[in-house]
């Protein structure tokens, strides 16, 4: 009587080839709620009370009076810094992942490689996208001096804050781009080894997936129209 012995099954995999648990996303998620959270309400324990008043859970005027406070030059750098840091990884992580496919691939079939380069293209485009909109909002900066109670003047807070939006706007809208584009060349890529006619009707799919890295650079150029420092 022979004993049978069970396999483990195989992790499924994505067109990639990366092993992603999808207990990730919500471990992700929850880590940055729970952050922002603990910073909330840690400036809040350190607010001022005034003598005969209850401490709240979050001292909404505090924050406000401190956020009034921080110099708009910051928000400015992060966003100049997300629109080219996040761009940028982005384009790494789409030519990473249609990259290690198309060079494994091609080792069986070599003529897909030159038509597949152009998802590189792709990729690489993102990065471009960021670059310009970081030389854009950079640009803009002017130096303007502080009021006499140590604040801003508003045009300045609304400048600085406009900045740090436009960055992070084009950043993110890229990264996805990024990733997008890396995930559908990866296999547009398969599916032109597979069966050469394949090729064209997936590439559709994948400029309309970097179509979308534009979508984000057109909102970062209208916003970036309403920066003005000196207000003028």
């Amino acid at each position: 009587m022979g004993i049978t012995t069970s396999q483990p099954r195989p992790t499924p995999r994505s067109a990639s080839g990366l092993n992603i648990d999808p207990r990730l996303p919500r471990l992700v998620l929850g880590l940055w709620v729970f952050t922002i959270l603990v910073f909330v309400l840690g400036i809040s324990r350190v607010a001022p009370v005034a003598p005969g008043e209850s401490r709240k859970l979050v001292e909404w005027a505090y924050l406000g009076f401190l956020f009034r406070h921080i110099n708009p030059y910051l928000f400015t750098a992060f966003g100049i810094g997300s629109a080219i840091g996040l761009s940028v990884l982005g384009a790494a992580w789409g030519i990473f992942i249609t990259g290690s496919t198309l060079a494994g691939r091609a080792i069986a079939t070599p003529r897909i490689t030159s038509k597949n380069l152009i998802s590189i293209i792709f990729c690489e485009a993102v990065a471009i996208y960021g670059v310009i909109m970081a030389i854009i909002l950079q640009t803009k900066i002017e130096y303007v001096p502080r009021n006499a109670d140590g604040s801003y003047p508003q045009s300045v807070m609304t400048s600085g804050y406009a900045t740090f939006a436009c960055g992070l706007t084009v950043g993110l809208a890229n990264l996805a781009c990024g990733i997008c584009v890396g995930i559908v060349g990866s296999a547009c890529a398969l599916a032109d080894a597979a069966n050469p006619a394949l090729f064209v009707k997936i590439l559709i799919i994948e400029i309309f997936g970097s179509a979308l890295g534009l979508f984000g650079v057109i909102v970062g150029i209208i916003m970036s129209a309403n920066v003005d420092f000196k207000g003028q």
